[in-house]
């Protein structure tokens, strides 16, 4: 969420900007601007979601400011601040849409319960940051995979979720760009740089054509990554599984192998268990009571020592695994070996 304080006093502005900051819910950005014209500049250029204004100023004033901001932007929030307790000014700004009136000087307190309302308002007007976060993290590792069917499959979420339902298409617009260069940006800490060509459309484009355009730059970044990789790509399930098999008398965590293939934890689990049929933890038991199988076959070694190059520390934890893995116990089974 981007937040636009307009005010023409530098203390003032500063100490509004720091309330802002101290707001439990983060913000993405908070754009400053000293008058009406400079602010109504910076609203079509960085489109925010909500603008706190001043009503005196210079140049355009705040009351100016709400007015165009309620014909040109219908979608952006606005709240007053004002030193002028003047029931007229009120009454404007609330015909021009403005949903909250505060005086100076305004308390910290009173920044965040507007900013509580407004934000508990525009529920139906925004779309959740979470949602469109973990959405951009999942099409990001699709194109890292190289699996166009699971990006294409996001795509089409977006649209039969409505994901973007209650945005104005400048919204719509400004939630791509940010998705776009958080897929850009997580590209590039795996090591690889996609060329993105510049977005040549206007404003006056519809939802469906700015997704469109959207899905249109993914592909080229999926090609280019296609063709930058040429089967070079080392799978990362081979190199979890591979890992896994190197370390099974440790306690290696889901999140550990996650994060050594480059992935999430949830995507990881999902895709692990999708390519191989098992989850992860049980791929790992499967291994370890494999590798306990052909050790126990070896007379010079201890079921106990086995149990603990298998990663069981706990000796009757191991014994229950291994029976209802193999139907039998250890001994049991070193025994139908004719080993003692």
């Amino acid at each position: 969420m981007r937040v636009l304080i307009v005010e023409d006093e530098p203390v003032i502005q500063k100490g509004l900007v720091k309330m802002v900051q101290r707001y439990p819910a983060s913000f993405s950005a908070i754009y400053t601007a000293d008058d009406g014209e400079t602010a109504l500049e910076m609203i079509r250029s960085e489109e925010p979601h909500l603008v706190l204004t001043d009503l005196r100023m210079k140049r355009m004033d705040g009351l100016e400011l709400c007015e165009q901001i309620h014909r040109e932007f219908g979608h952006v929030q606005v709240v007053v601040i004002s030193g002028y307790n003047d029931f007229q000014y009120a009454q404007r700004a609330i015909a021009y849409g403005v949903k909250r009136y505060l005086l100076k000087p305004v308390t910290q307190q009173d920044i965040h319960n507007a900013l509580r309302e407004i934000i508990a308002g525009m529920s139906e007007n925004i779309v959740s940051l979470q949602k469109y976060m973990e959405w951009s993290e999942k099409l990001e590792e699709s194109i890292w995979m190289l699996q166009k069917s699971d990006m294409h499959r996001l795509l089409e979420e977006s649209r039969e979720n409505c994901l973007f339902s209650g945005l104005h298409v400048l919204g719509m617009k400004s939630v791509l760009v940010d998705c776009m260069n958080m897929i850009v940006g997580r590209l590039v800490q795996r090591g690889w740089q996609p060329q993105i060509s510049v977005d040549k459309n206007g404003t006056d484009i519809s939802k469906k054509e700015a997704l469109e355009a959207f899905g249109a730059v993914l592909e080229d970044i999926f090609t280019q990554l296609q063709q930058t990789r040429k089967g070079k790509f080392k799978d990362p399930i081979e190199e979890a599984k591979a890992f896994i098999d190197l370390h099974l008398s440790e306690e290696v965590t889901l999140e550990e192998v996650a994060k050594r293939v480059g992935l999430t934890r949830t995507y990881f689990s999902a895709l692990f268990k999708k390519m191989t049929g098992e989850t992860f933890v049980h791929y790992r038991i499967k291994k370890r009571i494999e590798e306990a199988r052909k050790l126990l076959a070896v007379p010079a070694l201890t079921i106990t020592d086995i149990a603990v190059q298998v990663g069981y520390e706990d000796y009757p934890h191991f014994t229950k695994t291994f029976k209802n893995f193999v139907g039998m116990s250890p001994s049991e089974y070193r025994s139908s070996f004719g080993i003692e």
